[in-house]
């Protein structure tokens, strides 16, 4: 008896703490029950010929609270589960902030100074770069938490070139220090239906991309276009850049994944690897497409495709007949319950 009363306290405390037994648990008496009910019902309607349509009846009303609750056992855990994912990070990256531009003011004011030998100037200068890195991939990782809930995002008519043109103002200096030209070209037509801050965040990502991996001092251009196409607008950034591989090509949406550059010369080598994996979520959130087409050391042309603003009556325009060395392409556009289509050329 009092092993027993060992085996019931044991088994009520995995209950409690194994969320895995738990779940098992629920799954097979939840299993278990719609069998026994099951065989009820047949030898109901066996036994009692008239009870047969109550009999079917009741196997259907079972099935379905079956599913429900087989649903609720199973996926609740698992929805817990990214709740207090998504707040750990959305906590950790709030409380990273604080020390991180503490650091970053430190160094900056010391670099204030002068008097300071070259190599402590460039180990401070060097902290100050790595800080800004990491700021960045706390701003990313605070992003895609964000993208994971679309709900809260609102959406309206965008307009996309100012929008292009504040991006653009922005990585002015950027560009001038690397010796790049940006250029931004634009129809009339330029509305999309978006998250104005999301749309933002696609146009920073893809330019500050596309003016990292071209070389300094090779007088590239990073020529952004917006154009209306069918009953969506083009966002094009192209590069003169180094370009990207066909097997780079494969997985640069991963998170954190980044190619290897490291045989390229003055090419800046810094970044989270973030960057084109947001680009893809908001896309996505967006119901529009992505296309990557790329030429080894002749550059790389990212097209982004988003539905057209409510007030959109532009005719379309036709597509250009160059084929590029690699290509792959994301369509988000036939809705969410259609998921992805992915093409890939060489």
């Amino acid at each position: 008896m009092k092993r027993f009363a060992e085996w019931a306290i044991g088994l009520r405390e995995r209950y409690t703490s194994d969320l895995f037994f738990r779940t098992t648990l629920h799954v097979v008496t939840l299993q278990s029950l719609l069998v026994l009910f099951c065989i009820a019902a047949f030898w109901l309607s066996l036994y009692n010929p008239a009870y047969q349509w109550y009999a079917f009846g009741g196997v259907v009303l079972f099935a379905v609270i079956f599913g429900i609750l087989l649903a609720r056992f199973t996926l609740g855990p698992a929805r817990d589960t990214l709740r207090y994912q998504k707040l750990f990070i959305s906590n950790v990256a709030h409380e990273l902030r604080t020390p991180l531009s503490i650091i970053k003011t430190s160094s900056e004011v010391a670099l204030i100074d002068g008097g300071l030998p070259a190599a402590v100037r460039r180990t401070f200068g060097d902290i100050a770069s790595e800080l800004d890195r990491v700021s960045e991939i706390i701003n990313n990782l605070l992003s895609l938490n964000t993208l994971t809930r679309p709900e809260r995002m609102r959406f309206g008519n965008v307009a996309l070139a100012p929008l292009v043109n504040l991006v653009v103002k922005r990585h002015t200096a950027l560009a001038k220090e690397r010796n790049i030209k940006l250029k931004v070209k634009w129809d009339n037509y330029q509305t999309v239906w978006g998250n104005a801050t999301a749309l933002e965040q696609i146009v920073a990502n893809l330019v500050k991309n596309a003016i990292a991996y071209t070389p300094k001092g090779a007088h590239g251009v990073v020529s952004i276009l917006i154009q209306p196409r069918g009953d969506m607008v083009l966002l094009s950034v192209q590069d003169s850049g180094i370009g990207i591989s066909q097997e780079d090509l494969s997985h640069i949406f991963e998170p954190f994944y980044r190619a290897d550059i490291s045989r390229v010369r003055k090419v800046k080598k810094s970044g989270s690897g973030l960057g084109l994996t947001i680009v893809n979520e908001i896309v996505r959130v967006h119901h529009g497409k992505i296309q990557i087409q790329s030429i080894r050391r002749k550059g790389t042309t990212v097209s982004v495709y988003l539905p057209k603003g409510l007030d959109s009556s532009a005719p379309a325009l036709r597509h250009s007949g160059i084929q590029p060395q690699n290509e792959v392409m994301l369509d988000f556009s036939l809705g969410r319950s259609s998921g992805a289509r992915a093409m890939m050329k060489s």
